[in-house]
Formats: structure tokens, C-alpha cells, sequence
């Protein structure tokens, strides 16, 4: 409006010949400076915009490069690392995570035995009548794949493959009884199922049987460098072929199973693989389950024995039991056990820095060619207490109580009380691996055969196979074990 009022009065002056008073001359200049300083805010204005796209460009580079580096962590993303190596589709339903594991230790055993009996290995001694054995080496226990996800958003699967000289699919060596060799069926669990609601899940195929903690619980988030013997002695500690029906909410979950059993490899006659057929199915069925409750904590404290740095206060309990039915097939040498079946109980404490759990398992056998009920119970109390942020310290005292009778002499080796403490120490040096070492000593007799005699996957432990019955003393037991999970 200033420029047109200022441009109207010279143009009139102009126009009617009226000489330029000074008045008129200094709102003339007055005029002019307006006009420069709109120009100048003009060009302030443009060159404002014009610097805003740009950082709005630079904005968008780095929340695009942000996002391309968050595609190898974060959640939504289509490929990348979170407790696993993962794929999926951009909508989330379609995906597949790849974890591993693999285990390399060096063992050394003692023991002493008398003149007559069997042994293993070389560093034999006489001395009055007894031999004092040690046997030490290298083993690739564990060398493990495993292949999780969704199908389709609602369908789920889960499949191991476990190389280990204790995962052996011949007819005398399944699930590491005899530890002969390397599996020619390393294939350890493969399941699918779907869920029914918001709470329960239907899965079918070749699973654990979900009946003790201390066996549902992975080998790579146990505390210490094996299970006890005292939870592989029992028949649930054992992989079979079934149909499970899950429940899990906020403070209760648990598990009903229906299954062949045991599943091959329970005596020698069985026919073997992780992959038999339904007709070598000795076991007849199995009835199995398990129910937990949360008392203080989240689930997830859980899914690992013992606490983690850090972490709060979690309470949780759990029941479980199994019936198996023998169906006698092939004569009185598949009639090692006619009914089996067994309870079990246990508690877990975690807390920052600490960790405690006990359990305590009973079972009966009734062996159908003598007719003789034989009567077995142990327990297990494990804690742990983290030193520092790299080193946790642990002790296990376990003990077994193994029934016998005039049954066949694959459950009459068993000739004593097992009593056997154990302490160790992990380094977890960073990335999922962890350096650990623990030495085990057995106060009783009959060590091995009452850890391991009568049930497949003893051979995870450590303690030697063949002194059975024979043995007439202590042994000990120094393991140490390198551990990368991914």
C-alpha cells in the first residue's frame, strides 16, 4: 500500500509539472528504503524455504539409513539377528529363525573297580586286588542346528538336528545308550502344530516329553555344563512321537500329552532310529503332563536354568507325571517293563545375582516277567551366584535311590545309592559364549549304573557306561566345555 500511495505521488508531481518539494523528497526516500527492505525479507524467505528442503531431504537420508541398519535387529524387520538369525515376510506371518549350538569339551574320570571287573580305557594300576582307572579326551558332545517359525501367521514348527556321539539312531546305541558313535539319524525333535485360541496351542509330532523342568529346558540354557543323571534316569527324559495340548496365561501353564512312549531305545531290542517306523513301537502309549504356576516374575525368567544378571525377583512351581504302557510285542525279551509311571515336583527361585531350584522325582516299574514292582526315587538341589558381570559360580548335589528287583539285567545293574556333588563356574566372555569347568565327585558306589543304566541320553553326563555293578568305590569327574549358542 506504501509503494502505490509513494508511486501515485510522484507521478502526479511529475505529471503536473510540480517541482519536488522537500517534503515529497523525503517520503520519495522513505519509500525506496521500504522497497529495499521487502526485497530483502523476500530473498530471506526464499533462501529459508529453500534451506528447509534440504534438511527435510537430510532428515529423510538418515531415518531411511536408520532403518536399513535396524533391519539387522529390531522387531518388523524382514531379516536379521534377535536370538536368532531370522527371515520373514514383511507382514510378519510367514518366517524362520535358525538358532545353534555346539559344545566341545575335555573330560577327565576316575574311579576304582575291583581286579575281575570291567573298565574302560587305558591307566590301569593294580594295587591289592583293585584297579584305579583314569580316562581323559576330547568330544564334540553337541553340534546342533535348529529351525523355528510361523507359517501363515497361526502354524508353527520346530525342528533339531543334533550331531553328537550321544544322539546315535542305531538299534543298540539310541538317544546316546551306548554313545557307539556318531548319529546316522541326528535328527532330535521335529514338531508343528496351531493355536486353538488365545491361550491354547494343539502340536503334533516328535517332541520332549514336558514332564520335568530340568529336561524341558534346553542344553544351552542350563546352568551348569550337563543335566544331572539324576533327571536322565527317569523315562520322560526321552524324545518320543505324539500329540500335545498347551496352555499358558498370565500365572498358569501346562501340558497334556498322548504319545508312544519312551520311544526307541528304552532296551536293546527296540528298533531304534528318531525316525522308526509306528510298528517298532514297543512302548504300547503314554499318558504324560505338567502344570506350573507363577507366583512372582515373568515366564520368560524361565526359559533358562538360573538367573541372570541383573534380573528381578521370579517365583515359579511345577508338577508333573507320565504313565507308559508297555505292549509287550516280540516275546518275553521286549517284556522289560510292563507299566511304568512316575510324579515329579520342583521349585526355581531367580533373583539378581542368585538363583535356587530343588525337585524331587518318584517312580515305579512293574516288570512283567518277575512281577516284581521295583520302587526308585531322587532328588537334585542346584544354586548359582553371579561373582561378577562375566563369572557365575554354581553347586549341585544329587542323589538317587534306584529300585531293584529279580527283573531282567538291564535294570538290575543297578546295585546302589548315587550321592554326587558337583561345583562349577561359567566365564561368559560376551556374544553367547561361555567357558566352563566343573568337578563332580560320587561318595557311593555303583556310580554310573545308578546316574545312567536305565534310561537313553546318559551319555551327555560323562560318567563311564561300563563300571556298573562292578565298581567298589568312589569316583570323580573333571569337565570342562566351551560353548558358542547362537
Amino acid at each position: 500500500m506504501t509503494i502505490s500511495i509513494t508511486m501515485g505521488a510522484i507521478m502526479s508531481a511529475t505529471m503536473g509539472g510540480t517541482e519536488v518539494t522537500p517534503d515529497l523528497q523525503a517520503r520519495l526516500e522513505a519509500a525506496e528504503a521500504r522497497i529495499a527492505e521487502l526485497s530483502a525479507q523476500q530473498d530471506a524467505d526464499w533462501m529459508t524455504e529453500q534451506r528447509s528442503e534440504q534438511i527435510r531431504g537430510l532428515v529423510q537420508d538418515v531415518l531411511s539409513d536408520a532403518d536399513t541398519r535396524a533391519s539387522l535387529q529390531g522387531d518388523g524387520a524382514t531379516s536379521g539377528y534377535n536370538d536368532g538369525f531370522y527371515m520373514q515376510s514383511a507382514d510378519g506371518k510367514w518366517s524362520m529363525k535358525i538358532n545353534g549350538l555346539f559344545q566341545e569339551r575335555f573330560n577327565v574320570g576316575s574311579g576304582r573297580h575291583s581286579a575281575n571287573g570291567t573298565h574302560q580305557g587305558a591307566g590301569e594300576n593294580d594295587t591289592g586286588g583293585v584297579n584305579y582307572t583314569t580316562v581323559f579326551g576330547f568330544e564334540t558332545t553337541r553340534a546342533a542346528l535348529n529351525f523355528s517359525g510361523t507359517l501363515a501367521g497361526d502354524i508353527f514348527y520346530n525342528a533339531r538336528l543334533n550331531w553328537s556321539p550321544y544322539n546315535s539312531g542305531t538299534a543298540s546305541g539310541v538317544q546316546g545308550r551306548n554313545g557307539s558313535g556318531i548319529s546316522d539319524s541326528p535328527l532330535e525333535w521335529a514338531y508343528g502344530g496351531f493355536s486353538l485360541n488365545d491361550n491354547m496351542k494343539l502340536q503334533m509330532g516328535r517332541q520332549k516329553f514336558d514332564v520335568q523342568r530340568s529336561f524341558m529346558v534346553n542344553a544351552e540354557d542350563q546352568m551348569t555344563i550337563e543335566r544331572a543323571g539324576t533327571t536322565y534316569y527317569w523315562m520322560t527324559s526321552n524324545i518320543t512321537n505324539g500329540v500335545k495340548l498347551t496352555y499358558d496365561n498370565n500365572n498358569l501353564r501346562g501340558n497334556v500329552m498322548f504319545s508312544n512312549g519312551a520311544g526307541a531305545g528304552d532296551n536293546a531290542n527296540d528298533a531304534g532310529a528318531a525316525t522308526a517306523s509306528y510298528t517298532n513301537n514297543n512302548h504300547g502309549w503314554a499318558v504324560s503332563g505338567r502344570a506350573e504356576m507363577l507366583f512372582q516374575g515373568d515366564w520368560s525368567q524361565f526359559d533358562h536354568i538360573g538367573s541372570k544378571r541383573g534380573e528381578a525377583m521370579g517365583v515359579m512351581g511345577g508338577f508333573g507325571a507320565a504313565y507308559v504302557k508297555n505292549s509287550q510285542r516280540g516275546g518275553a525279551a521286549n517284556n522289560e517293563v510292563e507299566n511304568n509311571w512316575l510324579i515329579t515336583a520342583d521349585v526355581s527361585i531367580h533373583n539378581d545375582g542368585w538363583s535356587l531350584s530343588a525337585s524331587g522325582t518318584y517312580g515305579q516299574n512293574r516288570n512283567a516277567a518277575a512281577t516284581n514292582n521295583e520302587n526308585s526315587f531322587g532328588f537334585q538341589v542346584l544354586g548359582g551366584y553371579w561373582l561378577n558381570d562375566t563369572d557365575q559360580a554354581y553347586a549341585q548335589w544329587q542323589w538317587l535311590y534306584p529300585g531293584t528287583g529279580a527283573g531282567t539285567a538291564a535294570n538290575d545293574n543297578i546295585s546302589s545309592r548315587a550321592n554326587i556333588l558337583s561345583l562349577g563356574l561359567n566365564h561368559h566372555m560376551g556374544g553367547n559364549v561361555k567357558l566352563s569347568v566343573d568337578w563332580n565327585w560320587c561318595f557311593s558306589d555303583g556310580t554310573t549304573a545308578a546316574t545312567t543304566g536305565n534310561t537313553a541320553g546318559y551319555g551327555y553326563t560323562g560318567w563311564w557306561a561300563s563300571q556298573g555293578a562292578t565298581t567298589t568305590g568312589s569316583q570323580w569327574l573333571l569337565r570342562t566345555q566351551l560353548q558358542v549358542a547362537f
